[in-house]
């Protein structure tokens, strides 16, 4: 195996565009760098090479006989990863990593289908489900390239966002054998009966937890802690106690009287957004799924 070189391809990329452009103040302009940076990166790559590389007159540049032989080398590099930008480039706009939160499961599974239908966009589909705030920090960290979540204050501030739904009904749901002694049932009533919901980073759990504070009431122990709808559809199928969901998701259980809704002097609304990272903003490809997911919202 050939050893690894020591020479900074920073460097010579410099180099080419200083030699390029044949002026120190053009080159710092296309790099976006300062003069001072453009000559210390010249001055590392003539110190490393040990030979004088360009002369500077009358702010002109021109390349010595062994600058010459470096800028052929230097333009290859160059060019080599020009190339390989394009190529990695390319990589990422035929691949899209979805994360879809869990509660927006049902309702986004038609717009993820007609994707995969349709002949247009070329690119391959990668989803992930989970929780909200896990589908955040994966943007964040690049695991994934956007994500649909519930509107919320997720605390942080690396991300764009952009709206894709009006606010959306939860709708508060109990078992059918489940006593219910009053209805409409106010925030102060209802923290009175066994709730099921979701783990500590549920938004929905936060939202609930935010009810009962400002109306003066702490949420008592939950009666389970499930992070899947299906599980706590079914927990309150038994008489495990009421929870919350958008109607897609219990509209079935709702109809063959599993379970039963029940009404709340106030009700909870929750908006979804499109996170991911600032730099794909623009992409064409990621245009299409928000424009997509909003239709399928009929936002």
């Amino acid at each position: 195996m050939e050893n690894f070189p020591n020479l900074d391809a920073d460097n010579l990329v410099v180099f080419y565009v200083v030699a390029s452009e044949k002026s120190l103040t053009a080159a710092a302009e296309k790099l976006f760098l300062t003069q001072p940076a453009i000559t210390y990166r010249i001055k590392t790559l003539e110190e490393y090479t040990r030979v004088r590389l360009i002369e500077i007159r009358k702010h002109q540049v021109t390349l010595t006989p062994p600058g010459e032989e470096v800028y052929k080398y230097a333009k290859e590099i160059f060019q080599q990863l020009v190339s390989a930008d394009r190529f990695i480039k390319s990589i990422r706009e035929s691949n899209l990593r979805v994360g879809i939160a869990s509660i927006y499961s049902v309702m986004v599974s038609p717009v993820v289908n007609a994707i995969f239908e349709e002949e247009q966009l070329k690119v391959k589909l990668t989803i992930e489900s989970g929780n909200a705030f896990d589908m955040v920090q994966n943007v964040t960290d690049s695991r994934l390239d956007l994500a649909i979540v519930p509107r919320f204050d997720y605390a942080n501030n690396k991300l764009k966002s952009v709206e894709i739904s009006h606010p959306i009904k939860l709708f508060c749901f109990a078992g059918r054998d489940q006593i219910i002694r009053k209805q409409p049932l106010n925030w102060k009533e209802l923290s009175e009966y066994p709730l099921v919901s979701g783990p500590p980073t549920s938004v929905v759990r936060r939202m609930l937890f935010e009810k009962f504070k400002n109306v003066g009431v702490e949420m008592q122990p939950l009666a389970a802690e499930v992070d899947n709808i299906g599980w706590c559809i079914n927990l309150v199928e038994h008489g495990k106690g009421l929870s919350f969901a958008f109607m897609p998701d219990i509209e079935q259980q709702v109809k063959n009287g599993s379970v039963k809704i029940v009404e709340l002097d106030e009700d909870l609304y929750l908006s979804a957004d499109v996170v991911m990272s600032q730099d794909l903003f623009m992409n064409p490809i990621v245009n299409r799924f928000i424009a997509m997911v909003k239709e399928s919202f009929k936002y």
